[in-house]
């Protein structure tokens, strides 16, 4: 039995949402989309979403495009709308 091994695998901790919130100083990331019109056929409206974000607690952003290209940060989630002529939408309450 000397070839017997513990799994290599760590082992994962699952607290709970407020518990993970109170570790960050009370607040919690929101998620958002970026969301783009266009015109497609027949004068058509056409919306995508180009990327997926994340509002950090302390007021910036990351954000991550559907392309899978490359990595946005930002000062804050309005900021990368406009730069990336898009509309935010928000995917999860605030707080």
């Amino acid at each position: 039995m000397d070839d017997v091994h513990e799994p290599e695998l760590l082992t994962v901790y699952h607290a709970d949402e407020a518990e993970v919130v109170a570790l960050a100083g009370g607040a919690a990331p929101r998620l958002f989309a970026l969301v783009r019109e266009d015109y497609g056929e027949d004068d058509a409206v056409v919306e995508e979403v180009v990327a997926y974000g994340v509002a950090l607690p302390d007021g910036s952003a990351a954000t991550v495009p559907l392309s899978g290209r490359g990595l946005g940060r930002w000062l804050t989630p309005q900021s990368a709308s406009r730069r990336m002529l898009s509309e935010l939408v928000w995917l999860s309450p605030g707080r």
